[in-house]
């Protein structure tokens, strides 16, 4: 019988591309999923719960194929999907998933028999692991050792999740598909003894250069330029150097908890601040973006500024926000904002105006081109801003009002889409508010008023 002359077959190529398409898609609501339970629990690492439903797709790619290193490449394709679809994380995702994918690799290899439970389990509970400690290279290091023991429960969680999720549901699942007759049962198919060594070896230092490439990347300046609605900008820490070095508690999901750095508030008071300053912009090198009050700058003492290094080598890592997305690695630059409001008119029981600090728990960031390039902005959902200044009962339009011209929404489409959202773009230079959708389509680009009719 004529036997395949390459390893993968094109069958084999199609099912591994539709798990990495299938896995980079869910990805987005699977983390969103993990936010709702961490909103409710609250707890550090709480969100690892979910962390098993991640690696699934590629425990499958193994199962499927009954081929080593399908987790691998499928992992691959999964990242590079995620990356392109807009991922928060941008290229460090691909890095967490060629880990995991490598490590479900791994997991099978010492099984003879790769069809059993045990090996599903092994390889599930090790990539979903993983995740954990590859964001935590690129994380803020804890001053407290006792932040590492929570932070191993945080990958204890995620393993037990990979068990369950990746691992017996991911054995249950190809199970099924077999008896149901979807798939043939295959006997494994080992890759040679020298071919194999070399593939897992290739993969490893692919991994080790994106390591590298993002911590250099993503690191930060060692200089820090503190402006904005201040009368004295400066460079930190060539200026001001001497401001007092603290430890904080602080917590996020990743479990770390006390840190070592400069207080926010005594760097942007060096600044001098203008009388109608109202939030803090911070900054990340991958362009991510997010805001503090400067209520909570004044008076939140454990908002820290972290340096990482020594030396020239040093960067600076933003810790001890009470919002998790205020947590921002490799800061580029700190941002004093003025007042920043959208006026908000019509028939409404409520008139008022939006104003971004107001509903920093309910943003997420997307990936939004407003003109001058991609950036990730921070948007809250149009219509539960509108809904919480109480339409009139016969308001049916919403009119949003920009330079461009007028565009009309109607009211009910906006209070039932949670997907169309109201971004706020801050630079030193100037505010801009956005309306879009999550996947960053633009509905009115410089929003300067809202009117419901």
């Amino acid at each position: 019988m004529q036997t395949n002359r390459h390893y993968f077959s094109t069958r084999d190529l199609l099912m591994m591309a539709a798990l990495a398409a299938l896995g980079g898609v869910t990805g987005t609501y699977v983390t969103a999923a993990g936010k709702v339970l961490n909103s409710f629990v609250g707890a550090p690492g709480s969100m690892q719960w979910a962390a098993g439903l991640h690696v699934l797709w590629l425990v499958l790619a193994v199962g499927l194929t009954g081929k080593q290193g399908a987790g691998t490449v499928t992992a691959i394709l999964k990242g590079v999907v995620e990356l392109f679809t807009g991922n928060l994380h941008g290229i460090l995702v691909v890095l967490v998933d060629v880990v995991a994918g490598l490590l479900v690799d791994l997991g099978f290899l010492p099984f003879r028999d790769k069809d059993r439970l045990p090996a599903y389990l092994v390889a599930g509970g090790l990539a979903a692991a993983s995740n954990v400690f590859v964001f935590q290279l690129f994380a803020a290091l804890p001053a407290d050792i006792l932040a590492y023991g929570a932070m191993l429960l945080a990958g204890l969680l995620a393993a037990l999740s990979g068990v369950v999720f990746a691992g017996f549901l991911g054995h249950t699942l190809v199970a099924v598909l077999r008896r149901a007759g979807v798939i043939k049962d295959r006997e494994a198919r080992p890759m040679s003894r020298r071919a194999y060594p070399v593939f897992l070896a290739a993969v490893a230092v692919l991994a080790i250069v994106l390591t590298f490439y993002l911590r250099h990347t993503l690191a930060g300046p060692p200089t820090l330029p503190i402006a904005g609605a201040v009368a004295a900008p400066y460079a930190y820490p060539e200026e001001h150097g001497d401001l007092p070095i603290v430890t904080a508690a602080g917590t996020t999901r990743q479990a770390s908890e006390r840190y070592t750095g400069v207080p926010l508030r005594d760097l942007i008071a060096a600044a001098q601040p203008n009388p109608d300053a109202s939030k803090v912009l911070i900054q990340g090198t991958d362009g991510y973006t997010f805001f503090v009050s400067m209520e909570e700058v004044q008076n939140n003492e454990g908002l820290l500024l972290v340096p990482q290094g020594h030396n020239a080598d040093t960067t600076y890592d933003i810790t001890g926000a009470e919002s998790n997305k205020a947590w921002v690695r490799g800061v580029a630059d700190l941002t004093v904002i003025g007042e920043t409001r959208l006026p908000i008119t019509g028939a409404l029981v409520k008139p008022s105006a939006f104003d971004p600090l107001d509903w920093q728990t309910k943003m997420d960031a997307t990936t939004v081109n407003i003109g001058d390039g991609a950036r990730k902005l921070q948007g809250a959902p149009l219509g539960a801003v509108l809904a919480a200044l109480e339409p009139a009962a016969d308001a049916t339009t919403v009119t949003l009002v920009s330079p461009e011209g007028k565009t009309e929404i109607p009211l009910a489409e906006l209070v039932a889409d949670d997907d169309i959202r109201l971004f706020t773009a801050l630079t030193p230079e100037w505010v801009r508010f956005v309306v879009a959708r999550t996947d960053g389509s633009i509905l009115s680009n410089g929003v300067t008023e809202i009117q419901v009719h």
